[in-house]
Order: C-alpha cells, then sequence, then structure tokens
C-alpha cells in the first residue's frame, strides 16, 4: 500500500500499459506520462510498441480460446505464458526508450481474452456473469519490478458493466468537443464504438461493442487466401458481395440487433460461426465471399450509429487500414465525416 500512495501522491506519473485483443496478432506496449487526474489529465505518448504474436503460440491461444479445443491444463499454463510474454514486451520497450524499469511508477495490464461471457444467468443460485483474461499480473510484477495493476474488464463486470470501462473514458478525455457530435469506432477482432456528443459530460458517454470486426475476415484470409489478415482489404476488393449471403448474415447474426449496453467476442463471431454460416454458399468465389463479410462487418457498425447524430467519426484499430471495409463504411454513414 505505501508504494500505491507514494505513486498516487505524484503529479506526473510514467505508466507502461500493455494487452493484446481479440484478434491475437500482437502484443502492444504504449509508455505514457500521465499529468493530473479526472478531465484535467493530460497525456503524452513517451513511445509505442508492437511485438507480433508468434504463429504457434496465436494458434495456442486461439484453441485456448475454444470450448471444444481448451481445457484446464491449457488455461493454467497460457496464463503464466502470457505473463512472461508481456513482461519482456514492457522490458524490451522500456529499454529502447533508454529509460530504467525504476522509471516506470505503474504497469496497467488488460491480459488476453480468453473467454466472455456478459449474460446474466444464474447458476446454482448466482450470477454467472463473466470474463476470463490470462496474463497473471503477479509474473508481471515479478519479472519486471514493477508494481502492476490490473482485473480491470473483471472488476467491470463485478460492477454490473458489460467488460470494457476504459477505452470510452480515455476517448471522453482526449476527444469531446464543444460543437460537434463524435462516434469512435475500434475495428479489432471485435467492433466497439463510442459516442459522444457535443459538451458531452462524463455521466453521458455512450459505449459498447456493435458486432465483428477483422475476427471473421482474418479467418476467411486464412481458409481461402492462406494469408493472416485481408492486407488493405485487396482480396474483398477482387469479390463482389452476395446479396444472398449477405442477407443471411443480417438474419443470422443476433448479437448486433440488441440494445446496448452489450458486448461480445470469439466466443460468438468464431469459425463456427462463419461455417454454419457458409453451408448454404459453398459454390461462391473465395473472393465474393470475403467480400460479403466485409460489407456485413461495415453494415453491423452502420447499424448500430444509425440512431446516433455524427458530424465526425473517428476510425482506429487494424479495420481502418482495410480500405475495402473503410469505403463500405463511407457509403453507408452517408454525410458524416469518416477519418
Amino acid at each position: 500500500m505505501n508504494e500505491f500512495l507514494r505513486v498516487s501522491k505524484k503529479k506526473r506519473k510514467i505508466i507502461a500499459g500493455v494487452l493484446s485483443g481479440t484478434s491475437v496478432d500482437a502484443v502492444d506496449v504504449a509508455l505514457v506520462a500521465v499529468d493530473n487526474c479526472g478531465t484535467n489529465t493530460r497525456i503524452r505518448v513517451i513511445d509505442f510498441q508492437s511485438y507480433p504474436i508468434g504463429g504457434k503460440l496465436k494458434e495456442y491461444i486461439i484453441k485456448c480460446s475454444s470450448v471444444k479445443e481448451s481445457n484446464v491444463e491449457k488455461i493454467c499454463k497460457l496464463n503464466f505464458i502470457i505473463g512472461n510474454l508481456f513482461a519482456d514486451s514492457v522490458r524490451k520497450t522500456i529499454s529502447k526508450s533508454k529509460l530504467k524499469s525504476e522509471d516506470i511508477d505503474l504497469i496497467g495490464s488488460h491480459g488476453q481474452t480468453i473467454f466472455h461471457y456478459p449474460v446474466n444467468k444464474n447458476l446454482f443460485g448466482f450470477n454467472s456473469k463473466s470474463t476470463l483474461q490470462l496474463g497473471e499480473l503477479s509474473v508481471i510484477a515479478n519479472q519486471t519490478g514493477i508494481t502492476t495493476v490490473g482485473d480491470f474488464r473483471t472488476a467491470d463486470i463485478s460492477a454490473g458493466g458489460d467488460g470494457a470501462p476504459l477505452a470510452p473514458y480515455l476517448d471522453f478525455l482526449l476527444f469531446r468537443h464543444k460543437s460537434k457530435n463524435r462516434a469512435f469506432v475500434n475495428i479489432g477482432g471485435i467492433s466497439n464504438a463510442t459516442y459522444l456528443k457535443k459538451l458531452c459530460m462524463q455521466n453521458e458517454v455512450i459505449a459498447f461493442d456493435t458486432g465483428p470486426g477483422n475476427m471473421m475476415i482474418d479467418y476467411l484470409s486464412r481458409k481461402f487466401f492462406n494469408k493472416k489478415f485481408d492486407n488493405g482489404g485487396k482480396e474483398a476488393a477482387g469479390g463482389n458481395v452476395n446479396e444472398g449471403l449477405f442477407k443471411h448474415l443480417c438474419a443470422k447474426d443476433k448479437f448486433y440487433k440488441k440494445t446496448p449496453p452489450k458486448s461480445t467476442g470469439r466466443e460468438y463471431y468464431n469459425y463456427n460461426f462463419v461455417e454454419e454460416a457458409l453451408k448454404k454458399f459453398t459454390m461462391l468465389k473465395p473472393e465474393d465471399i470475403i467480400s460479403t463479410f466485409t460489407k456485413f462487418t461495415a453494415f453491423t457498425i452502420f447499424y448500430n450509429l444509425k440512431k446516433y447524430k455524427i458530424d465526425e467519426l473517428i476510425v482506429s484499430g487494424g479495420g481502418a487500414k482495410n480500405f475495402t471495409l473503410m469505403n463500405f463504411l463511407k457509403n453507408h454513414l452517408g454525410n458524416a465525416d469518416v477519418r
């Protein structure tokens, strides 16, 4: 507690944030200087590094996220493996920044989401709404010698939330505007949105998962083209949207139509979802299939944002580099400034 009290009294804190998203592409580390707190918070990025996750480890993590392919032994081992991976990534970033461990006040670790169950169902007389992130905090703290905090998503679920408390708050601190209604969409494995009306107050922030992001597109890239992802949306651009498959996806997917607050993950938009959807469309060209899934991804984002007045939409995440996806999104949103 003495260390937390010491850090809490500092006007400027140097913090290393570390996470891996649902796409399991890389471990991202951001070194930031944080001044003040609340709406007076000021953030300066000192350094940012992204460390790709090796193919075999990525495959292992995805298998551990599968109900059919995982077991308690694999998950137990992976919890410590990811802890060591995160610690190694933080140490590398600190070294590249010409800093030392003692210069860092805190490490904030989101962890690697393995399973997310944001549904309130009774089990043995208790609420089973839950989430599981791996990357043992004690391993990170011991390997780096730096005070480490985490369990952000777990804490939010415990408090009745849907498990994504930090990104919307950061959007609020950095991007609320006096005269513009702004929406933010992060297209990672899953797409999540934040809506900030002009002059937005903290308790007026709206945020939720809209539906699929890159997850299903990545799966189709591996399945048909032996590529990790559709770089720039080139494969999708070479195909045509199949209206039959598109309408089938719209009818099949129940999540994107749900009313917020809501969240989802790999447990829903996985290879089973894709393969089930394709059963009646096996004769389509691969390019047409990936083009249709790309348009569907853009449509689910649009569907969830259409009720809000948006002057400006800011897109981030790997999906922002998929130009076919971005073009579909711009076409859906019409007059909004999409950047």
